[in-house]
């Protein structure tokens, strides 16, 4: 029979299963208070230690929480973390995106980026508010994971789309989660915990004004470049025609020269309106191409390919077979 204690490995606070070394899976999920049909295992690695197995997490474990493990599928123990002094909070909200003071009605999504990686099942402490500071009940998508960046430093926040699709349920009984001409505000509370449990510094805000919607394929060939000149490393910078999705923008565009892929960094603009890209050496006076992915979106969640919530009747919504869509400019 295994046992679990609290031991160190690497120089690192960890779990040992004694006796496990021939287990074929071992997992370790927090305790929790309510019935939860699935709970994602804690993010770690296993140690081999002579006939024990040590878990090492990928973030500290939370003081004060208690932990079940698993091998091979059946508990074979549990262990609370010690609770220790508490420290003062040092994690905060670095941004809220979209950054521009107005949103489509029918927005998709929206980024909470941390500067420090941040606790699971926390994300219940983002929610969205009206005009009078009332929360917007079922705006957000209520998910079984959060979705989190590799580094759990930035948090995807979904709007229900089920809601912004015209035509299904829930969009003809409830409507749409933003409603035109007034404002709404997304709030992250200070009691969203960091991977070591302590609160935020703050809460954070970011208000917007909510318009018209948005129902236009993304369409690269009405942006802007504005390329910096040849022999020098001055930055292109590509306008959009609107505010594009920013955690796809980061991803979705990259340059090529006539000898491949021009190295440099891009950097997403104010408002999400535009991309600027400095070259890591100078410009070769020659001509280049802006390749946008095709699965780039605006905040309405619309595509190069597709509009999100599309009129069927309508030939010119059609989802398209496009593949990336290459822009091409000259350094002067």
């Amino acid at each position: 029979m295994s046992r679990v204690s609290w031991s160190t490995c690497e120089d690192s606070p960890c779990l040992r299963v004694s006796g496990a070394r021939a287990a074929t899976l071992v997992a370790v999920r927090p305790v929790s208070s309510h019935r939860v049909q699935s709970r994602p295992a804690t993010a770690g690695r296993l140690v081999t230690d002579g006939d024990d197995v040590c878990f090492v997490p990928r973030f500290p474990f939370l003081a004060g929480t208690t932990y079940e493990v698993e091998v091979d599928g059946s508990v074979v123990g549990t262990a609370t973390c010690a609770t220790r002094e508490p420290s003062p909070p040092t994690t905060e909200v670095v941004g809220i995106r979209p950054t521009g003071g107005t949103v489509p009605r029918n927005l998709l999504r929206c980024y909470v980026e941390f500067s420090a990686p941040m606790r699971e099942a926390g994300a219940t402490q983002v929610q969205l508010l009206d005009a009078d500071g009332a929360p917007l009940v079922g705006a957000l998508l209520a998910t079984e994971y959060e979705l989190w960046d590799a580094d759990r430093r930035r948090l995807t926040v979904l709007l229900d789309p089920a809601r912004i699709k015209r035509g299904l349920v829930s969009h003809r009984e409830v409507g749409y989660p933003l409603q035109e001409r007034e404002s709404v505000t997304l709030v992250v509370d200070a009691d969203f915990p960091d991977a070591s449990g302590r609160p935020l510094r703050a809460c954070a805000t970011r208000t917007w004004q909510v318009i018209g919607d948005e129902r236009r394929h993304v369409t690269p060939s009405s942006w802007t470049l504005r390329p910096g000149s040849a022999g020098t490393t001055e930055p292109l910078t590509v306008t959009f025609d609107r505010a594009l999705d920013h955690g796809l923008v980061a991803r979705c565009l990259r340059v090529l020269g006539p000898d491949g892929p021009v190295a440099g960094s891009g950097i997403v603009g104010p408002e999400e309106r535009s991309w600027t890209f400095a070259p890591t050496g100078p410009w070769a006076d020659a001509r280049h191409r802006l390749v946008v992915d095709p699965v780039l979106e605006d905040l309405a969640g619309n595509s190069v390919r597709r509009i999100f919530d599309r009129d069927l009747s309508s030939a010119d919504d059609d989802p398209r077979d496009d593949g990336p869509v290459e822009l091409l400019f000259r350094p002067a």
